[in-house]
């Protein structure tokens, strides 16, 4: 049996959000105070213990944070800020580790009321009063919020309902309800924190309180209930992840806060706030951090792809995976399992759906899409670019583990009707990544043309027909892997006529089929109109010649040669990586073939 232990003072070992690089210099005025502290910690301006205690005067003592660590955007949730702080206590030096565990006392307050599942502690005067006391409209509308959070999401959803903290050491509130504290925050909407770990239990869980601002005056919003709303619905969410797994990554738990606002809540909309800092950054990693300190709230798109795709359950049923040591996206690629899917394959639908937002929304993806900001593309080519050959992202933009490219070939309108996409990815088996092509119509419709298949070594190719009726076509590239960043690969495009009865001449050597292979493989290939001669030849790594598959005139149109894994002296070739290139009148391509004896 586990004993309970104050949770403030365990390292606990939840992953931290992955931070970013940041400019020289954040603007204040668009970062959060979290943010502009730990600018400037990495500016070298204070030492971590002090940014730990900055951090803690944010949430619980504003009055004593200097203006020039201040930020201008209002911190959605403390809680992050609050288990980073817990986790740095043991580290800190005595002085300073004791001024923080004293913010760490419940509130007090002067009066409370109680509903059936929670208990509402308010004061009626001083710098706390509760919004325009002695009316108690907000203060029963914030009951009201709290049971709708209750009934919509232990009730309806099966998250697990935070645990009783009448059993801890301190006495908890004082009762078996969960409590709520109305507060002057300020600098933050509200907040989770974890008190005490639940003895007993297989799962890391453990109790909490919630605290949110008394009056949200200064937050922007013409009806403070709004904001009051969301943030119960938000903060509510943690304490019931602390029932489940209080140790859990970061970004998750925000991911699912922030989607649990809209599900709860869905005529308020206030997530869509942080969704410009989620699309801004499509190439990196979910969990990455842009440096203002809001990224990770827009995060919450993940979750709504997998509640409009699987149904909402799918959220807890994701969070009862997590109660144990897996990590995060194994717990991901687990639960989609149950659905007869997985995470890749998910990824990339996850990428694809993000194209279609805002002025591009076809009614077919997000529910809400079209109010979202649209993807920004990685890179753009224009008509005089074409043919691309070894077409690559820029280098600063190469996508993160869980990260997505998005490239744009606009039209030219010069008269042909296909374009023709070769895209050469990592291989597979070793980095998962996979390729996708959508589109606009000069008429302003968008559709999917559909995913390119790659071979084992992360070859494919496509010709995407109607090229003459689009304004562009979009490569989307999706690095599905949960630890590879920086992922690199290749792309040659070109315009095209597809030819006599929808028969494609155009100049190709397409992935070799079967490939690996022991005893031969099928190389395909197709020569532009015109015809040419055609030389298909195959290599060494260290670029000798080893088989002369082909070498005559050819009309336009598809050939396929075939290599049996011999030289040109009829001799078996080693186990190995092998090329194969295809010259015709100056064009020139080049493919990988592996042998495995």
């Amino acid at each position: 049996m586990r004993k309970a232990t104050l949770v403030f003072v365990l390292a606990v070992a939840a992953v931290a959000v992955a931070a970013g690089p940041l400019a020289a210099k954040i603007d204040r005025a668009q970062a959060t105070t979290n943010a502009v502290i730990e600018e400037a910690y990495r500016l070298g301006e204070i030492d971590r213990a002090e940014m730990i205690l900055m951090k803690a005067y944010s949430i619980w003592a504003p009055d004593k944070l200097p203006e020039h660590l201040k930020g201008g955007v209002i911190e959605k949730c403390g809680t992050p800020i609050i288990e980073e702080i817990d986790r740095a206590l043991p580290t800190l030096p005595p002085d300073i580790a004791e001024e923080i565990r004293g913010f760490r006392d419940r509130p007090v307050c002067d009066e409370y009321i109680d509903t059936e599942h929670f208990r509402i502690w308010y004061d009626t005067s001083g710098v706390n009063m509760i919004l325009n006391w002695p009316d108690t409209t907000y203060r029963d509308a914030i009951a009201t919020a709290a049971e709708n959070c209750w009934s919509e999401e232990v009730d309806v959803l099966g998250f697990r309902q935070p645990p009783d903290d009448s059993g801890d050491p301190d006495g908890g509130g004082g009762s078996s309800h969960y409590d709520i504290y109305v507060q002057n925050l300020s600098g933050v909407y509200g907040y989770t924190e974890g008190r005490y770990t639940v003895p007993g239990t297989p799962q890391n869980d453990a109790t909490s309180i919630v605290v949110i601002e008394n009056d949200y005056a200064g937050f922007g919003y013409p009806d403070p209930q709004d904001p009051m709303k969301v943030t119960v619905a938000h903060e509510f969410s943690h304490a019931c992840q602390y029932a489940h797994d209080y140790t859990e990554e970061t970004w998750y738990k925000e991911c699912t806060s922030v989607w649990m606002e809209d599900h709860v809540y869905d005529d308020i909309n206030d997530y869509r706030q942080y969704l410009n800092y989620w699309f801004s950054y499509p190439y990196r990693s979910m969990e990455w951090n842009d440096g203002t300190g809001l990224r990770i709230y827009g995060s919450c798109v993940w979750n709504f792809y997998l509640a409009e795709n699987f149904g909402p359950e799918i959220v807890p049923e994701i969070w009862y995976g997590a109660e144990g040591s897996l990590g995060i996206f194994v717990v991901f690629d687990i639960t989609l399992s149950g659905h007869g899917s997985n995470i890749e394959e998910e990824f990339l639908g996850f990428s694809v759906w993000n194209f279609f937002t805002g002025a591009r929304d076809d009614g077919n993806h997000y529910e809400e899409g079209a109010a979202w900001p649209t993807v920004p593309m990685q890179r753009i080519y224009t008509g005089v670019d074409y043919p691309i050959e070894d077409g690559a992202p820029y280098t600063t933009h190469r996508p993160d583990h869980m990260g997505t490219n998005y490239i744009r070939f606009s039209n030219p309108d010069v008269g042909y009707d296909g374009l023709y996409i070769a895209y050469d990815g990592p291989w597979p088996g070793s980095l998962p990544n996979a390729a996708f092509v959508v589109y606009r119509t000069e008429a302003g419709d968008v559709g999917e043309d559909g995913e390119i298949e790659l071979n084992l070594m992360g070859d494919g190719d496509t010709i995407v027909e109607d090229w003459d009726t689009m304004d562009y076509v979009v490569l989307i590239v999706a690095n599905q892997t949960d630890n590879v960043d920086d992922m690199n690969y290749t792309y040659d495009v070109e315009q095209v006529d597809t030819g006599i009865d929808g028969e494609s001449h155009i100049f190709a050597l397409r992935p070799a089929s079967p490939n690996p292979f022991a005893e031969s493989t099928a190389i395909a290939y197709s020569v532009p109109t015109g015809g040419g001669h055609v030389e298909i030849t195959v290599y060494d790594v260290s670029g000798r010649v080893v088989r002369t598959l082909t070498s005559a005139w050819m009309d336009a149109g598809d050939g396929v040669a075939v290599w049996d894994g011999r030289d040109d002296a009829g001799r078996p070739v080693a186990t190995g990586v092998y090329f194969a290139r295809l010259d015709i009148d100056g064009l020139t391509a080049m493919g990988k073939l592996m042998v495995l004896k």
